[in-house]
């Protein structure tokens, strides 16, 4: 007949007058009933940001053009940590499998005690506009400009016969300045329409498209002297596996230039966990009757930190299984 059993309600601490049951490691029998004790593991969940500028063509003349200052002069990479939590999940540990001395029909059964949370997946979130602003890619400002890049000078040959037509390449500041003009003309366009000096019979949604296109051309024209900013946010999650006698793990690696790195560079400062112990009590033994028993661990609650040198980014009080004291449970086996 098929055996099962349960786990009392309760766990009790008991004494000498216990019959604990004889736990096999694993691989002993291929017939009877086992189990294992739970570990923790820490989960850190990280939001990065990525900020990348890039300068723009005319940069150097938006002062004298626009009358705008600090412009980007230079292409421009950084990363900053917006935010990070904390968690935990519980896993079987593959060093306390046990098995019963019960013989049973069934097959090998090792499971936890504890329901089990999957393991959380590296999350990465992309942004379809951001590829445009890797370094080296395709033009990201577009040719928006109203007037051909090459203008006209006149001169006339030695024999004074005649006057003749040359066309000139537009020098950059020639550029930049079609491009101011062009920006201030569509403020004035702009406002014309909202004062109603032009435009007559234009309103509700008409105007609203009108001045929607109007604000976009203005954009382009405006990023031609300011540059383009694109932000890019990502989260990742770091699994941390508590070690007995290290009560202090690096999570990650963090650097402003190249954002979350991997553990050997060292150019990425160390984001680090802490952890402390809470005051517990020791194990008490406990009379009574002659009862099976099983080995349970009771876990030690850790206040567990995430730093940033001494800067404190998260905090939460976790129970650390494989930290916390081996005890008895009592068993019960019932026929079915």
């Amino acid at each position: 007949m098929k055996k099962i059993f349960f786990i009392a309600a309760s766990l009790l601490i008991v004494g000498t007058v216990s019959a604990q049951i004889a736990a096999f490691r694993q691989g002993n029998s291929a017939s009877v009933e086992g189990y294992s004790l739970p570990r923790t593991v820490i989960t850190v969940t990280v939001t990065q940001e990525r900020e990348v500028v890039l300068r723009g063509p005319y940069a150097k003349y938006a002062s004298q053009y626009l009358g705008i200052t600090g412009v980007a002069q230079s292409d421009k990479e950084s990363y900053k940590l917006l935010g990070a939590q904390l968690g935990f999940y519980e896993e079987p540990d593959p060093t306390a499998v046990f098995l019963f001395d019960e013989k049973s029909n069934t097959p090998q059964k090792i499971f936890n005690w504890l329901s089990i949370t999957p393991a959380q997946l590296t999350q990465t979130v992309s942004d379809k506009d951001f590829d445009k602003a890797q370094f080296g890619s395709m033009m990201p400002f577009k040719d928006v400009s109203t007037s051909p890049v090459y203008g006209q000078t006149s001169f006339s040959p030695a024999d004074g016969d005649d006057t003749r037509l040359s066309n000139v390449e537009k020098s950059p500041e020639q550029m930049a300045a079609d491009a101011a003009a062009v920006v201030f003309r569509i403020r004035q366009r702009r406002l014309d329409l909202l004062t109603g000096e032009v435009g007559e019979g234009v309103y509700g949604a008409g105007l609203k498209a009108a001045l929607d296109e109007m604000q976009r051309i203005e954009d382009e024209y405006m990023a031609l002297f300011i540059g383009k900013r694109y932000i890019q946010r990502t989260t990742k999650v770091f699994d941390i596996l508590p070690v007995a006698g290290k009560n202090r793990i690096t999570a990650f690696r963090f650097s402003e230039s190249k954002g979350i790195v991997a553990d050997t560079d060292v150019s990425g400062r160390p984001i680090n966990i802490e952890l402390t112990p809470e005051p517990s009590t020791k194990p008490v033994d406990a009379t009574g009757k002659k009862v099976r028993t099983v080995l349970y661990r009771v876990p030690l609650v850790e206040q567990v930190k995430l730093v940033d040198n001494q800067e404190l980014i998260a905090s939460m009080r976790i129970p650390v299984y494989q930290f916390g004291n081996m005890v008895e449970a009592p068993v019960v086996f019932g026929a079915q």
